[in-house]
This record gives structure tokens, C-alpha cells and sequence, in this order.
């Protein structure tokens, strides 16, 4: 039987808690954003500006990380989400909201190097542990749409925005007082990280970088939903059931892909996943819609998030850990931000279903520069 750690199990449920209130109104924030005045070309601007400011933040947050620890750097931030949740749920100007709402990516960034150093060295079962966690994700990603798919034509998207901030609120005081500390602070130095960017480090830096391109062209961008509401013609509130029928799918599978990866070999599966996740959403558009291509992507898409950080945990060293999880973030996360700008160009220069062949070639590329790493876990 599978233990489930204090730190992993501390982390896993706020996480989980947090997302099931925010994703109650994420897919249908660029809708609002739109009703707010902005045009389609600001909301592509305004989700690179989200890309940037979740990834490069992330080089302060490795070197927070290892300065001062996993557990300070990941309560603090989170006291501050209630307030600018409060502020977004207020605002009543597009750019208002993205500023704030780019606020929260950025601490969002900060905490990313200490969520993943704290669960690689709370536990030996990486896979399990790093499954368990991406299970809570998706979860709360796939029950956030279906409230706020009973939710939003009663209370609108402005009230779920309120409900996140009391979310969040619950998980600082969580974190703070059940989160313990599994590494010692030691003295940093320039040379740990410099010994730590190998070969193997540099390629998956392209692999990772193409990784989340596919991301900020499918589940993390604003594609879908609009192709949703433009081309297919869903009300908000199927938008919503449909993510959150493929979120329930993509929690299930986090449980066999964890412990897939500690019995099989990570970067196969990872592999395999980057091509099959944006080919299956390339078949649900070709085809109009037919709902089993949409959910089945849902399936391999998670295990891009639980693959990409036990191979990272594995490359980095100890001394560096933090580091090196933010160096890798924010590289792969600058590159992967020209994403939505990007895919916006070729949905108005070629039609719709571009953005989504472009998604397919950069899984195909990241396969292939996957297939250069060996992995050895690094002291």
C-alpha cells in the first residue's frame, strides 16, 4: 500500500482545494475578459504576458528556494492570493484584471522550484508521490469547471473569483502550520549550479521548452475554449462540463501513470504522451467536435507535468535543486510564451485548426530532443 507523506499529502490537498475554486472560472476568463472590452488580439498579448510572468519569475524562486527554504517560500506568497483575488473580482477594466491576475502568476512562479524540491525530498517513490500530487491537480481541474458550470449563470464569474480568494486563504493557514521542512539551509554556491548544467540538463531545456508550447496552445491557453464558443457554438456552461469531463479522466490517470513510471522508464511514457495529447486534439477539431478525441486527450496530457518534474528532480542536484528547477522554468517557460501570440497569428492568417497542428509539430519536436537525455540521478 501506498503511504502518502505529510508534506505530499499537506501539498496535494491545498493545491487540490485551491484549483477546484479557481478552475471554476479559468477556461472562461478569456471569455470574460472579452466582455470586459478586449479584443481577441489583447487576449492573445495578455496570455503571453501570463506565460512570462509564470516562468520567469521562477529564477528568483529557485534562488529563494535554497536561500531561505521550501516551506517559507511556498507559505508566503500564498497569503497574498486572497487580496489580489479580491481585487480581480472587483475590477471592471480588461487591463485591470490582467494585471492583477498576471500578479498571481508571477508569486505562482515563485513557489513552483519549492513545491517540486519539497516533494522530491519528502519521499523515495518519486513517481508515486509526483502522481498523487498531479492527482489532486487534476482533480480540482476537473470538479473547478463542473461548479462553475452549476455556478456561473447564477452567480457569475466575478463571485467563483471570491470563492478562490477564501481558497486560498484556507491553504496559507494550512501550509503554515502543518508543512515541515526536509532540508537543511547550507551555505549556496555559484559553482553548484554551473556543475549541474549538463548535456543531458541542456536537452531536456529543448525538450521541456517544446513541451510547453503544446501546453500554452491546448489545455493552458485560450484555444479551446474559444474554438469552443466560435466554431462550435457551447454556452459557457458546456465549455465548463466538457473540461470537466476531461479533467475527471486526466485525474484518474495520474494514479497508474505514478506508478507506471516507478516500475517503467519515465522518459518513454513522456514521450509517447507529447505526441498523442495534441494528435488527439487535432482529430476532435478535424472531426467537429466528437467528444471522445477531446477527453482521451486529457488522459496523457497530465503526465506532462508528472514526467517533466521527476526527470528534472532526478537531473538537478541537491545543492542546487531550487536553482536549477527555476533556471529550467524559466527558460522553457520565455520560450513556450510566444505560444498564444503565435497561435493567434495562425488562427487569423490560416483558420482555426492551425493552432493545433502547431501544437502537434512542437510534440513531435520535443519527442525527438527527448530522446537525447540519459537519465542519472544527480547528487
Amino acid at each position: 500500500m501506498f503511504k502518502v507523506e505529510r508534506n505530499v499529502l499537506v501539498l496535494s490537498l491545498t493545491v487540490g482545494g485551491t484549483l477546484l475554486f479557481f478552475y471554476s472560472w479559468y477556461y472562461l476568463f478569456p471569455i470574460h475578459l472579452e466582455k470586459l472590452g478586449a479584443s481577441q488580439r489583447e487576449i492573445g498579448i495578455s496570455y503571453t504576458l501570463f506565460c512570462l510572468g509564470f516562468t520567469l519569475a521562477q529564477i528568483l524562486g529557485g534562488y529563494l528556494t535554497d536561500r531561505f527554504g521550501r516551506k517559507f517560500i511556498i507559505v508566503v506568497p500564498t497569503y497574498a492570493f486572497p487580496i489580489l483575488y479580491l481585487f480581480l473580482a472587483l475590477a471592471r477594466v480588461w487591463w485591470v484584471c490582467v494585471i492583477y491576475y498576471l500578479a498571481t502568476s508571477i508569486l505562482s512562479a515563485i513557489q513552483i522550484p519549492a513545491f517540486t524540491s519539497m516533494l522530491s525530498e519528502s519521499t523515495e517513490r518519486k513517481g508515486r508521490a509526483f502522481g498523487f500530487f498531479e492527482f489532486s491537480i487534476a482533480i480540482g481541474i476537473a470538479l473547478g469547471p463542473l461548479l462553475g458550470g452549476f455556478l456561473v449563470e447564477r452567480t457569475g464569474i466575478e463571485n467563483l473569483i471570491l470563492l478562490t480568494a477564501l481558497g486560498t486563504f484556507s491553504s496559507a493557514m494550512a501550509r503554515f502550520l502543518f508543512l515541515r521542512e526536509e532540508r537543511t539551509a547550507e551555505k549556496m554556491e555559484r559553482m553548484d549550479v554551473w556543475r549541474g548544467i549538463t548535456k543531458n540538463y541542456m536537452w531536456f531545456l529543448v525538450a521541456g521548452s517544446f513541451l510547453f508550447l503544446v501546453l500554452t496552445l491546448t489545455i493552458n491557453g485560450p484555444f479551446l475554449s474559444l474554438f469552443q464558443k466560435e466554431v462550435l457554438s457551447f454556452s459557457s456552461s458546456r465549455i465548463n462540463f466538457l473540461f470537466a469531463v476531461g479533467g475527471l479522466f486526466s485525474a484518474i490517470s495520474c494514479l497508474f501513470w505514478g506508478r507506471l513510471i516507478d516500475r517503467y522508464s519515465t522518459k518513454l511514457l513522456l514521450g509517447v504522451s507529447l505526441v498523442l495529447h495534441p494528435l488527439l486534439i487535432v482529430l476532435w477539431v478535424l472531426s467537429g467536435g466528437v467528444l471522445p478525441f477531446f477527453i482521451l486527450s486529457f488522459l496523457f496530457s497530465q503526465f506532462f507535468y508528472i514526467g517533466y518534474q521527476v526527470i528534472i528532480t532526478d537531473i538537478a542536484t541537491e545543492r542546487a535543486r531550487g536553482r536549477m528547477i527555476g533556471i529550467f522554468g524559466s527558460i522553457t517557460g520565455l520560450v513556450s510564451s510566444v505560444g498564444p501570440v503565435l497561435g493567434m497569428h495562425m488562427r487569423f492568417r490560416f483558420g482555426w485548426f492551425y493552432p493545433f497542428y502547431l501544437a502537434l509539430l512542437f510534440g513531435i519536436a520535443a519527442s525527438l530532443a527527448l530522446m537525447k537525455v540519459k537519465l542519472e540521478k544527480a547528487r
